[in-house]
C-alpha cells in the first residue's frame, strides 16, 4: 500500500479551495494525468465520479465522494481496474477570510505489481504539485 499526507497553508478562503475541489468537470484542466471525468451523481453532500487517467496506459475508476462544505471531501473506491484500494480525504481549516490550511491524506493499493518504494515516491512527488494546482484554480473562484 502507498500512503501519503501533507499540509499546506494557502492564501485563499477554505470556501474557494473547497469550490475548486468539487468542480470535478475541471479536473482534466487542473490535473494533467486526468483524461476525462464523468459525474455520475452529484448532490451537496455526495458525488460519484468516474475518472479516466493515463499512467503508461489509460485506466478508468469510480470514486464515491462524501462532501462537507467547506470543511472536507473524502472518497472511497467504488470500482475500477487500476486500484485495489483508493481512499483519502481533504480537510480544510479556515485561518481567516483569505487563508486556509489544507490537509490531504491518501491510501492506495494498485492491482498491478509495483514496488511500494516506487508508488510511495510517485505519490509523494505528485502531492505538492497537485495541491498547488488546486490552489491556482481556487484563486479563480
Amino acid at each position: 500500500m502507498a500512503g501519503a499526507s501533507r499540509e499546506e497553508i494557502f492564501e485563499v478562503s477554505a470556501e474557494q479551495y473547497y469550490a475548486a475541489l468539487i468542480d470535478y468537470q475541471q479536473y482534466p484542466k487542473i490535473l494533467g494525468e486526468v483524461d476525462t471525468i464523468s459525474v455520475l451523481d452529484f448532490s451537496e453532500t455526495s458525488a460519484r465520479i468516474q475518472y479516466t487517467v493515463s499512467i503508461v496506459k489509460a485506466f478508468q475508476y469510480t470514486l464515491k465522494m462524501t462532501q462537507k462544505r467547506p470543511e472536507s471531501l473524502s472518497w472511497e473506491l467504488e470500482s475500477g481496474s487500476l486500484f485495489k484500494k483508493n481512499s483519502g480525504r481533504w480537510t480544510l481549516t479556515a485561518l481567516g477570510p483569505n487563508k486556509c490550511k489544507v490537509a490531504y491524506s491518501l491510501d492506495v493499493e494498485i492491482k498491478l505489481f509495483a514496488p511500494a518504494a516506487i508508488t510511495n515516491k510517485l505519490v509523494a512527488v505528485n502531492l505538492p504539485r497537485m495541491m498547488n494546482a488546486f490552489y491556482e484554480f481556487a484563486k479563480t473562484k
